[in-house]
C-alpha cells in the first residue's frame, strides 16, 4: 500500500515537471517568434532633444543662452516604437530651483512616457550653468550715421528723442554696455532725415552685446542735412536746335548729371538763376538717339564744383502709328485631292508700328493665310493667321474667322472606273495594224 501511495507521488511529480516544462519552452518559442517578428533594436536617436529650463528664480537669468541647448540619446526599444519615434516622447530639463547667483553644475533630466523606451545614455548628463542677478541701467542713445549726405551738402547734430534707455538683463552683461546705438544711412539725401531707428545696446568698443533688452527698442531720430557755405545746387537745362527726320519724334531729353553745385561768394550765388544752359544740341534729321558731352554756360564769378560738362542723351523714336491693309487670303495645307472655296476675296487686317515702318509695307509683307491643313470636306470655319515684318504688329483682323467650303477635286460619279459590257474579258481592245 506504501509502496502504492509512493508510485502515484512520483507519477503526479513527474506529470507536473512535464506540464511545467511544455510551459517554459512554449514560452521560449513565443519570446523567439516575438523577437523575429518585433525585435529589440538599440541606437542613437538622430534628433536631438531641447533642454528646458524649470524653477529659475524672477530675479535670476543665465549668463549662456540655453535655448539651443539640446541633449543626445542612445534607447533600447522594439522596432515597431523605434519606427514611430519622435522628440515629443521625451522630455529634458534642467531644474535652477534651488540655485542662486553663480556657477552650478546641474543634472539634465531625461523623462520618456512610454515604458517600451529605454534610455541607455545621454550626453550631456550636466550642465554648467552661470546664474547672475537681473539688473537695470540707464545709458544714452548714440546716433551713428554710417554714410554721407549728396555731395555739397553736410548733416548735423542728430536729434533723438528719447534720449536715455533702459537696459536690463544679467548683471555681467549689462555692465558692459556703454550706450545703444541707432544707426541712421543718408543714402545721398539733400534734405532732413527722420527715421525710428533700432536700438542696439554696444560695449565701449563698440561691439554688440547679447542677451540683454533694451527698452524702448526704438527711438525718433532727426538729422538736418544742409547745403554747405558758397555752394549753390541749379538743375541742368538742355537746349536743343532742330528737328529729327520726317516721321520721328524726340521721347526724351536726360542730362548726366541733372544738377550741378555751383561754387562762389554769397552774392554771385544769389544772383544766380536756379538752372544754367549747356550748349546748344542739334537734333536736325536725326533718325535715332543723341549722345553728346555739352559744356555749360555758366554766370559770372561762378565757376562749377565738377568737371564743366555734362553728358546729354536725346531719345529719338520713329512715330508709332497703325494702318489697315487689305489682303487676299492664302489657303496652305490643303489636301491635293481637295479643293476649297473661300468665302471671303479680301480681308483687313490693321496694323501698327513706326509710321516709316507702316510707310514702306509692300504687298508681300503682310500675308493673310487659311491653314486647312487636316480638314475634311465640308463646310468649316477657319481663324486666319498674319504674318508681318518685324517690328511690325497686328491689332485686329476684320472678319476673325471666314467661312471656307471644302469639296474633292473630282465629282463622286467621276471618280467610278467604267462599266466593262457584259461578256467581256475586261481587255483593252487590240490596236489595229496598218496595211502593208
Amino acid at each position: 500500500m506504501r509502496n502504492n501511495r509512493l508510485t502515484t507521488r512520483n507519477q503526479i511529480r513527474d506529470t507536473l515537471v512535464t506540464l511545467l516544462m511544455s510551459v517554459v519552452l512554449a514560452l521560449v518559442v513565443w519570446l523567439f517568434a516575438m523577437d523575429q517578428e518585433n525585435p529589440l533594436i538599440r541606437d542613437d536617436f538622430s534628433t536631438p532633444i531641447p533642454i528646458s529650463v524649470r524653477g529659475l528664480d524672477p530675479g535670476l537669468q543665465t549668463l549662456q543662452d540655453l535655448t539651443q541647448r539640446t541633449v543626445s540619446l542612445n534607447v533600447r526599444t522594439s522596432k515597431r516604437t523605434w519606427d514611430s519615434l519622435a522628440a515629443d516622447d521625451f522630455s529634458a530639463v534642467i531644474d535652477l530651483g534651488d540655485e542662486g547667483p553663480g556657477s552650478h553644475d546641474v543634472d539634465v533630466i531625461v523623462s520618456v512616457v512610454n515604458p517600451d523606451i529605454e534610455i541607455l545614455a545621454q550626453q550631456p548628463r550636466q550642465l554648467r550653468v552661470q546664474l547672475e542677478s537681473v539688473i537695470t541701467k540707464t545709458v544714452p542713445i548714440v546716433v551713428d550715421v554710417v554714410d554721407s549726405a549728396a555731395l555739397g551738402y553736410d548733416w548735423q547734430t542728430a536729434i533723438v528723442d528719447p534720449e536715455v534707455a533702459e537696459v536690463s538683463g544679467p548683471e555681467a552683461l549689462v555692465n558692459q554696455v556703454q550706450a545703444v546705438h541707432a544707426e541712421v544711412l543718408l543714402l545721398g539725401t539733400k534734405t532732413q532725415i527722420e527715421r525710428n531707428a533700432t536700438l542696439l545696446p554696444r560695449n565701449g568698443q563698440g561691439q554688440a552685446v547679447d542677451r540683454v533688452q533694451v527698452q524702448p527698442t526704438a527711438a525718433r531720430v532727426v538729422v538736418p542735412v544742409v547745403q554747405q557755405p558758397g555752394r549753390k545746387e541749379v538743375a541742368v537745362l538742355v537746349q536743343v536746335d532742330g528737328q529729327p527726320a520726317a516721321s520721328y519724334r524726340i521721347t526724351s531729353v536726360k542730362p548726366e548729371p541733372s544738377t550741378v553745385i555751383l561754387l562762389g561768394s554769397a552774392e554771385a550765388l544769389r544772383n544766380a538763376p536756379g538752372f544754367v544752359e549747356t550748349a546748344p544740341l542739334s537734333i536736325e534729321g536725326a533718325t535715332s538717339d543723341v549722345r553728346e558731352r555739352l559744356p555749360l554756360n555758366l554766370p559770372e564769378n561762378v565757376s562749377v564744383l565738377e568737371e564743366a560738362g555734362v553728358f546729354v542723351t536725346v531719345g529719338i523714336s520713329a512715330i508709332e502709328s497703325s494702318a489697315t491693309v487689305s489682303r487676299r487670303p492664302v489657303v496652305i495645307g490643303l489636301s491635293e485631292v481637295l479643293t476649297a472655296t473661300v468665302s471671303l476675296s479680301r480681308v483687313d487686317v490693321l496694323v501698327s508700328g513706326p509710321l516709316p515702318r507702316l510707310d514702306a509695307l509692300g504687298t508681300s509683307d503682310v500675308r493673310v493665310m487659311l491653314d486647312l491643313t487636316g480638314l475634311t470636306p465640308g463646310s468649316h470655319v477657319v481663324v486666319p493667321v498674319v504674318v508681318t515684318p518685324e517690328g511690325i504688329g497686328v491689332e485686329g483682323v476684320i472678319p476673325q474667322a471666314i467661312e471656307v467650303v471644302i469639296q474633292p477635286l473630282l465629282p463622286p460619279d467621276d471618280l467610278t472606273p467604267p462599266a466593262i459590257p457584259n461578256g467581256s474579258s475586261g481587255e483593252p481592245p487590240p490596236t489595229p495594224t496598218p496595211a502593208s
